[in-house]
């Protein structure tokens, strides 16, 4: 009898032991996986969002999230809603940070804001980022309608359409056969006047750095652009 009595505790520790671990690895799978962001206090952040793009401060960073000023547009205090996403861009040195994330909480007195911490984080040399501009006049196609390419680097393009964008909206460029396509952010919308026509000229942050534009230079002084 005493030793069934072993046996069956013995049975339920190794039970338990396996449902602790198992317990363990769960959680550490649905742990949310967050970058540091590099920002100093008072960095100066502009962000794109739903409503626009706003103008504000980094603040503080906490358990929670990243902590930054009133939002501002010309000038002016816009809230921000909790949940909405946000692209976020912020010179650190000679660089660039860009992060996606979404606002966690505000504060009605202060207007400071809370972003989550963001799970992956794009940090570039901005004077290694050069423009190509023989790309000039090339035609392209934004989420699937035709635009026109005015420059194009490793992060970005401005673009000509008479897409209804608008500042945060994700965005598929259809790029020269060689590019390829790829995804990225509409970051600002302005008027612009092109080929005699009234349209708006668009800048898009891509998600990821873009490869080939070695390739595409060397064909246009092939070609003669």
């Amino acid at each position: 009898m005493m030793l069934e009595f072993l046996q069956m505790v013995g049975l339920l520790a190794v039970v338990f032991a396996v449902s602790m671990v198992v317990s363990y690895l769960v959680t550490a799978k649905n742990r949310r996986k967050v970058t540091f962001v590099p920002l100093m206090e008072n960095a100066r952040v502009r962000m794109v969002g739903p409503g626009g793009t706003y103008r504000c401060y980094f603040v503080k960073r906490t358990k929670k999230g990243l902590v930054f000023s009133a939002p501002l547009q010309r000038d002016r205090y816009v809230p921000v809603r909790v949940g909405e996403s946000m692209m976020v861009q912020a010179p650190v040195a000679d660089s660039l940070v860009t992060f996606r994330s979404s606002v966690i909480s505000r504060d009605v007195e202060t207007h400071e804001f809370a972003l989550a911490h963001p799970q992956r984080m794009r940090q570039v040399d901005r004077r290694a980022e050069a423009r190509d501009r023989t790309v000039e006049g090339s035609i392209v196609r934004v989420n699937g309608e035709p635009a026109s390419l005015m420059d194009l680097s490793a992060g970005g393009a401005r673009i000509v359409s008479n897409s209804d964008l608008v500042p945060g909206d994700r965005v598929t460029l259809d790029l020269p056969e060689e590019l390829g396509s790829i995804w990225g952010w509409a970051l600002e919308s302005v008027p612009s006047q092109f080929g005699g026509s009234v349209t708006r000229e668009f800048r898009v942050r891509f998600e990821e750095p873009l490869s080939g534009l070695s390739t595409l230079r060397r064909r246009h002084l092939y070609l003669g652009r």
